[in-house]
């Protein structure tokens, strides 16, 4: 489970502040001792758009697809960190509806996203983890009747998180307080 929010800049000067919650499902395969391939697909359950000095707009259901490549650069040891890179790929999609005129509009996003993270492994069992990410890409929309394009002000976003392994299960929290801002909670089987 996901939820993000954060700042887009539409046509160059229009920000509209974004929030949506999502559920979603990944699967890692790795391709040896160093890569590995993610994948995942999820649903955007609610969220809202808020224009400047208009009616919040509401975050209909809809879509997200991700794929990337991950690559273990450094194993870690004792007080030396696992490091590891990203490339992610995602695109998204779902209707807004503005409550004051009932009309629907079509919201489109799709990024690229670059990450650096280092983790440490405690009694084999606690995963303690910083990651950075920069990102970018376009979001379409519809603003005042127009068609526009815009993007997130940020495109970076720095983050804490922990997995706690119990055997082949897992859980997992992250939280993401600079730049886009994100919370993410989870279960992990590995086989």
């Amino acid at each position: 489970m996901g939820s993000l929010h954060s700042t887009l800049r539409f046509d160059g000067s229009d920000e509209v502040e974004i929030e949506m919650n999502s559920l979603s499902l990944s699967g890692s395969w790795k391709l040896d001792d160093k890569w590995s391939l993610r994948g995942g697909v999820g649903l955007i359950r609610d969220g809202k758009l808020t224009p400047p000095g208009q009616t919040t707009q509401t975050v209909q259901s809809g879509g997200l697809l991700a794929a990337g490549i991950e690559y273990l650069w450094q194993q870690g040891e004792d007080y030396m960190p696992y490091i590891d890179f990203s490339v992610f790929i995602s695109a998204s999609s779902a209707k807004i509806e503005n409550p004051t005129t009932q009309q629907k509009s079509t919201y489109f996003s799709s990024d690229l996203r670059l990450g650096g993270r280092a983790s440490w492994i405690i009694n084999d069992a606690i995963f303690p983890y910083l990651t950075a990410r920069v990102f970018g890409g376009p979001v379409s929309w519809e603003l005042e009747g127009k068609d526009v394009i815009g993007t997130d002000i940020h495109h970076y976003q720095f983050a804490l998180g922990t997995a706690v392994q119990f055997g082949q299960t897992g859980v997992f929290v992250e939280w993401a307080g600079l730049g886009e801002e994100a919370l993410s909670v989870g279960m992990s089987y590995a086989w």
